[in-house]
C-alpha cells in the first residue's frame, strides 16, 4: 500500500512538473514552484527528486517512451530499424511545432546536458537488439541528437520543418557513421514517410498528455 501511495505521489509530482514545464519552460520552473503545485514541501520533494534535472530526466524517459510505444502501431511495427528511428525523431520534434506548451518541454530537453544523454541512451537501448553493442552507435546518436536539437532550436532561422531535420539526422547517422549507400538511405526515408502519411499524430499528442495518469 506505501509503495503504491508513493508511486501515485511520484506521478503527481511529475504530472506537475510537466504540465510547469508546458507553460513556463525549465528555466522558469523552480523546485518551490513544483511543491506548491504539488501541495507538499519543498523537503519532501526532494526527498524524492533531489535535484530538478532528476525531474527533467524523468520527463525526458517518459515522454520518449510514449513515443517508441507509438512506434508499435500497425502502421510501424514492419518498418526497419532506420525507418523507425526517422520516424522516432520526426514525433518528438513534430509534436514540439504543433503544440506551444510541449516545444517549451523539448526545448527544455534540448538545453540540459543531461536530458540529451537520455535521449542518447535510449535511442541506443533500442537499437542495440538490431545494431548490437557498438561505440560508433553511441558516437553516432550523441553527435545527432546534439547538432539536430541545435537545427530544431533555430529552425525558424534555417526554414527547417521536423521532417526535414529528421532526415537531416538519420542521414547523418546512417552514412557518416555506419557508412551505408545513398540509395538505402533514399529508400529507408521514403519507406518512414509513406508510413507517416497513415499516423495520426492526435493518437501520440494524447498519450503524451496522458502518461503520468496512471
Amino acid at each position: 500500500m506505501a509503495r503504491q501511495k508513493n508511486l501515485a505521489r511520484r506521478h503527481e509530482i511529475l504530472r506537475n512538473t510537466f504540465m510547469l514545464l508546458k507553460k513556463r519552460g525549465m528555466e522558469n520552473v523552480s523546485l518551490q514552484m513544483i511543491a506548491d503545485k504539488s501541495g507538499i514541501s519543498k523537503s519532501l520533494l526532494q526527498s524524492y527528486y533531489p535535484h530538478k534535472n532528476l525531474l527533467i530526466t524523468e520527463i525526458v524517459t517518459n515522454f520518449m517512451t510514449a513515443v517508441l510505444k507509438s512506434l508499435n502501431a500497425t502502421d510501424f511495427k514492419n518498418l526497419n530499424t532506420y525507418s523507425k528511428m526517422k520516424i522516432f525523431i520526426y514525433l518528438i520534434l513534430e509534436q514540439g511545432i504543433q503544440d506551444e506548451g510541449v516545444e517549451r518541454v523539448v526545448k527544455s530537453i534540448l538545453s540540459d546536458g543531461d536530458s540529451l544523454d537520455r535521449w542518447s541512451q535510449i535511442l541506443d537501448d533500442w537499437l542495440k537488439h538490431d545494431l548490437g553493442n557498438d561505440r560508433q552507435v553511441q558516437i553516432g546518436l550523441n553527435f545527432i541528437v546534439t547538432a539536430g536539437g541545435g537545427l530544431y532550436v533555430k529552425r525558424t532561422e534555417f526554414d527547417l520543418d521536423a521532417d526535414q531535420i529528421s532526415d537531416i539526422m538519420v542521414k547523418t547517422f546512417m552514412s557518416t557513421f555506419l557508412s551505408i549507400d545513398e540509395s538505402k538511405i533514399s529508400q529507408t526515408l521514403a519507406e518512414a514517410k509513406s508510413a507517416l502519411q497513415k499516423y495520426e499524430l492526435t493518437t501520440l499528442t494524447q498519450a503524451i498528455n496522458k502518461m503520468f495518469d496512471n
